[in-house]
Parts: structure tokens; sequence; C-alpha cells
């Protein structure tokens, strides 16, 4: 009997010890995505649904990289609550870099925003980040955003982003109230279509 005990006691432990992983191993693939964000010091969360991912593509026409993502808060009707950015770059986008609004990228020989914004409440009042100061001299444009990739992998983006929104937009024009995106953070799905 007190062998049994013994024998069992020391097949136990070896159990547990050769169970346990270490910290070098692969973790699991994630499944879930978020994206959360303050707004005007407001604290914002949505799930990412993982059949709407973000994507990287090239677009031969600019040519252009582009980073595209849009995610649905609850309750979402497409037009109401929810989150879209695409970013433009001149080539692959790379890990820790600020990509910033107000630096332009050449697009088919014009200069474009780098970044556009668009963030709805809940209400659907549509808020965007989407002109160039320096194709409008003579006007005042707040708009700005900026986007850092924190992680790429074949099948997923992380990163952090901050915005400056005008709206409401209308059908008659844009609005003069101003929208504070901050401490923004993503982690998503990603399709890279890229070459």
């Amino acid at each position: 009997m007190s062998r049994f005990f013994k024998f069992s006691a020391l097949w136990l432990l070896s159990l547990f010890v050769f169970s346990c992983g270490n910290s070098t191993e692969d973790q699991q693939p994630q499944t879930e995505g978020f994206i959360r964000f303050k707004v005007d010091g407001v604290q914002k969360e949505f799930k990412a649904n993982p059949m709407t991912p973000m994507s990287f593509s090239f677009d031969s026409n600019g040519p252009a990289y582009n980073a595209i993502l849009q995610v649905l808060g609850p309750g979402s009707t497409g037009t109401s609550n929810f989150v879209q950015f695409n970013v433009w770059n001149e080539k692959i986008f790379e890990t820790n870099v600020d990509y910033q609004m107000q630096q332009s990228v050449s697009y088919r020989g014009a200069a474009i925003a780098r970044i556009n914004f668009t963030y709805s409440d809940e209400q659907g009042q549509l808020y965007n980040a989407v002109l160039l100061k320096q194709n409008l001299p003579n006007i005042e444009v707040k708009n700005d955003a900026t986007v850092r990739f924190t992680k790429i992998t074949n099948d997923w983006a992380e990163g952090t982003f901050t915005a400056i929104l005008i709206g409401p937009v209308t059908t008659s024009g844009i609005g003069n109230q101003e929208r504070s995106i901050s401490e923004g953070q993503f982690s998503i799905k990603l399709v890279n279509l890229t070459p």
C-alpha cells in the first residue's frame, strides 16, 4: 500500500511538472479582436468581427499601399456606432512608425491625406478627419490622425491611434464640432493582400 501511494504521488508530481508549459512555447492564435478608444474622454470598446478583419493591400493605380480597418460597435446599424480608418503609404507597413495624416502621400500625382478617419456615434452623427492642410492653405484645418502598428504578423495586427475629428457631417456640409479620439488601441485579425 505504501509503495502504491509513493508511486501514485510520484506519478502525479511528474504529470504536473510535464503538463506545465514553459514561457517559450508558442501561444494559441488570437481569435477575438477589439478596438478601444476614448471620445472626448469617454471610453468606447468594440469587439471585432472575425469576418471583417483589417486588410493590407496594394493599389497599383496610386501606386500606394493601403491599410483598412472598420469595426462596428454594439447595436450598430452600419451607419451608427462605428469606427473606420484607412492609411496610405508608399511602402509596406512597418511596426513602430508613426503614420501621420498630415504627411501627404502622392496618389496618381496628387497629394492626399495619409489617413482618412471616421467615427459615428450611437445616434449616427458622423465625424471625420479627411482634409489635408497643404491642399487648403486659406482655411483652418483641424483634422489630424496618427496610426502606429505595434505588431504585424501573417494574420494579426495591433497598434495605437489618435485623431481630431470634425463634424457632424451632413448632406449640406460639415459641422464645426470637434471630437478628440485618444488612447486608441486595436488588436485584430489581418488579411494581408500585399504582393
